[in-house]
């Protein structure tokens, strides 16, 4: 036979708080205090980029100061992309610069104890066509594709003080990136 309660029945659990961590998701609602974080990068990415459309790395600088049009920002673009994905497939010790050297030694090695490229094999049939087209502006593209400081080409564009040799080096990524069309390298 079951015992009648005696009073409110008693609640499980802990007691509710409504000031607790997990109501409020943001940054500054666990503190209590305004988050300026996106007014000022907002306005850190305009000065860099001169438009807040674009990212900030640093290929969206020269793009954003005009030094790169929008066919050549997006051949840049693929071309990051394509280095990022084949370092990131050999191991998180290779870098965009590792890969290229690896990729274009492969060609020239035929010993034994070469070390086998890995990774996606259309990625690297195109990265070595690309390597072709972009002879004078590898050492660029590098600089852009690595994940960390902002190449110092970048750093003088956004303070409108480039030198007359970073003007030629931008001239020959141009022509470069020119001759390659995402759909043009896959044909061959």
């Amino acid at each position: 036979m079951a015992r009648k309660a005696k009073g409110p029945p008693r609640k499980r659990g802990r007691k509710f708080d409504p000031h607790a961590k997990r109501h409020r998701t943001d940054r500054a609602g666990r503190r209590g205090e305004v988050d300026y974080g996106s007014p000022r990068l907002r306005a850190r990415k305009l000065a860099l980029t001169m438009r807040e459309d674009i990212e900030m790395t640093g290929a969206g600088v020269l793009y954003g100061h005009g030094h790169l049009d929008n066919a050549q920002y997006s051949a840049l673009g693929w071309v990051t992309a394509l280095l990022r994905r084949i370092a990131r497939s050999f191991g998180r010790d290779a870098s965009p610069a590792g890969v290229w050297a690896a990729i274009v030694a492969a060609a020239s090695r035929t010993s034994p104890g070469a070390p086998a490229i890995i990774g996606d094999y259309g990625a690297r049939g195109t990265l070595a066509r690309i390597c072709r087209r972009l002879d004078g502006s590898r050492d660029l593209v590098l600089e852009l594709a690595e994940e960390g400081q902002m190449p110092p080409i970048c750093v003088r564009a956004a303070a409108h003080r480039l030198t007359p040799r970073d003007l030629v080096r931008l001239d020959l990524l141009r022509r470069g990136l020119d001759r390659i069309s995402p759909r043009g390298l896959d044909r061959h």
